[in-house]
């Protein structure tokens, strides 16, 4: 079986994930070297993962064998090292963001087409089977035409667990940031491209405290971002969404995602995982349900939200259920477009569309306008059912 060769660069806390996929299930996959700033990171991960080589930097992209690049680096080096992997006549998977802004992002882009390689980067987890069979349920028509979506993501911000919440509420993070491209290319994903955006935001606290007992050196941190946006976004197919993100609220029942047609509502498991179960309520049933039934006290009962349970139908997964983190799907993805000579799905232009979306909500918010994209994509292709596990073709 041909492989393709893979070398990551950033050998950080979120490499281990990925080396556990591509290293142990993801077969068409061979990692063949680490590198990081520190060498000695790079041999610790090398070590644990029986990776046969640890090196700089340079001497990874020096490598003739390395065919991809995984690029793991703090994102203030994103696009330092997408180019310099770039230049060198590598394809490049990238962490997100794939730049701190959309002119190094387009920049990016445009000389890894002028070159005939592939820049991708994440968020993967649309590939995984909770959003593909979503994605199938939707376009197979069982909840009709989508007419509007809503997505949510809830939390009281990372200084509750995280080890080193300070990027957080540093430029670049917030909950925009850091958990919306999950959120947004699902939605792109299943909807399509989006046409304008509009948003009010806040910024709740000047300071947050920090809560994690396992952080000693620091009592608080200064907010410096935004941190609760509510905003409108509608596609270019016409459906309408309302979009919440929040570092500012301890708890909500709100759904993760959910999507509503003209005959039914699609509800999709949290964007940010791989799997997770995929549910339905189709209207036609819940008519049914109440024929010859008078009418007036039967509605009373179908919209009964403690009633309702009834009409939801969970999906059966098309696609292997995977009950861990997958990350690493849009670096499989890359290697069998490379041996099949076809687009890779986490590309360029719906990176760069994501990636525009989420500062738009930025920008609308502070200036109080709705913001018209300049940027297009088409919806990624869908996974075909009936393959293996580690199989996306």
């Amino acid at each position: 079986m041909k492989t393709v060769k893979v070398g990551i660069i950033g050998c950080g806390t979120i490499s281990n994930v990925y080396m556990d996929n591509l290293t142990q299930r993801y077969k068409l996959i061979e990692v063949i070297a680490c590198a990081d700033m520190f060498v000695d990171k790079a041999k610790e991960l090398a070590s644990k993962y029986s990776v046969p080589k640890a090196c700089s930097v340079e001497e990874l992209l020096e490598d003739p064998d390395v065919e991809i690049v995984l690029n793991l680096t703090i994102p203030a080096a994103h696009f330092e090292i997408n180019m310099a992997a770039l230049e060198v006549g590598k394809h490049v998977y990238c962490e997100k963001p794939l730049a701190l802004n959309l002119e190094e992002a387009e920049k990016s882009i445009e000389f890894a087409r002028s070159k005939g390689l592939m820049l991708g980067c994440s968020p993967d987890s649309f590939l995984g089977a909770g959003i593909q069979t979503s994605k199938k349920v939707l376009d197979d028509g069982w909840i009709g035409s989508p007419v509007a979506v809503t997505a949510n993501f809830m939390c009281h911000g990372h200084e509750l667990w995280h080890p080193a919440p300070d990027f957080y509420y540093k430029e670049g993070g917030g909950p925009m940031l850091d958990m919306g491209p999950y959120y947004i290319t699902a939605m792109v994903a299943l909807l399509g491209p989006i046409k304008k955006i509009t948003c009010l935001a806040k910024k709740t606290h000047e300071e947050r405290t920090v809560l994690n007992s396992n952080i000693r050196s620091k009592k608080s941190i200064d907010v410096d971002v935004l941190t609760h946006y509510s905003g409108l976004m509608e596609f270019e197919n016409g459906v309408i969404a309302t979009v919440n993100m929040s570092f500012d609220v301890w708890f909500s029942n709100l759904p993760k995602l959910e999507i509503y047609g003209t005959e039914g509502t699609l509800m999709v498991p949290d964007p940010n995982m791989f799997g997770g179960p995929v549910k339905l309520i189709r209207g036609d049933n819940m008519v049914d349900s109440i024929e010859g039934y008078d009418w007036i006290e039967a509605v009373k009962t179908v919209n009964n939200p403690s009633l309702m349970g009834e009409f939801v139908t969970e999906f059966p997964l098309a696609y292997h259920n995977v009950g861990y983190n997958s990350r690493g799907l849009g670096v499989l993805d890359m290697a069998n477009a490379l041996l099949q000579g076809r687009p890779h799905r986490t590309n360029g232009d719906l990176t760069y569309h994501v990636m525009e979306a989420l500062l738009a909500f930025e920008k609308t918010a502070e200036d109080g306008t709705t913001y018209i994209m300049e940027s297009t994509c088409e919806k990624p292709t869908q996974v075909p059912t009936g393959l293996r596990f580690g199989e996306l073709d």
